[in-house]
């Protein structure tokens, strides 16, 4: 994935659920492009030198090397750079969203996601913005079953993983997240980085995710 195509998702791809008010916005998911920067330069050292004093630069102050942002970017990017399309703010901005995607990729919140939102599928989330959406940054580690930091507590019984035994109020984790002997109490306040929302039906007939209590 190209620069112009990481810094487009960052700017329009996260789509609002109908409860949202207000616009929000996705963070990006740069591709693995390891291989294509290289590819671009061949054996120009010059240019090859001359880019890495620009990314050395661009990434002063930051928690990424020069390298990790040159083996992300894409042979288009480094066209881009030769015909004067990108320089050496727009490869910070890009540093800055690869660092973003490293701290939720590790189940970390990034520094300034300091918002409490609510995603359709992954149910209390911190984000930059507050609202609800039907998708957000942090999706791709639900799929991959990588934690994601809650806000806020929630219920076990809110739980898509929640698995009941035959007493009307306690289960266990599917996830094998530490309980009692005896298990899980549905609802007891609970600090879980594997919750997934139990879909809802609404009275219009669309499934609507569980809220949890902190979003009450």
């Amino acid at each position: 994935m190209s620069w112009r195509e990481t810094m487009g998702i960052g700017a329009s791809s996260l789509v609002p659920s109908a409860h949202n008010s207000q616009k929000a916005q996705n963070s990006v998911v740069p591709g693995n492009c390891a291989n294509s920067a290289h590819s671009a330069l061949g054996d120009s050292e010059d240019e090859h030198s001359k880019l890495l004093e620009i990314l050395a630069t661009a990434c002063q102050g930051l928690d990424i090397s020069p390298i990790d942002v040159f083996n992300a970017l894409a042979g288009e990017d480094i066209q881009a750079w030769r015909d004067g399309e990108i320089g050496e703010t727009a490869f910070a901005a890009f540093a800055g969203l690869l660092i973003e995607q490293r701290h939720i990729q590790n189940g970390r919140r990034p520094p300034h996601f300091t918002n409490q939102a609510v995603c359709q599928h992954c149910g209390p989330i911190w984000s930059w913005f507050s609202g609800e959406v039907s998708g957000c940054p942090w999706c791709r580690n639900r799929t991959k079953g990588v934690a994601i930091p809650r806000p806020c507590s929630v219920h076990c019984g809110e739980c898509s993983q929640f698995e009941r035994i035959e007493h009307p109020h306690l289960g266990h984790c599917a996830k094998g997240e530490p309980e009692p002997l005896a298990g899980l109490w549905d609802s007891d306040h609970r600090y879980c980085v594997q919750f997934l929302p139990k879909p809802k039906r609404s009275q219009d007939g669309h499934m609507t995710p569980t809220r949890s209590e902190g979003e009450r």
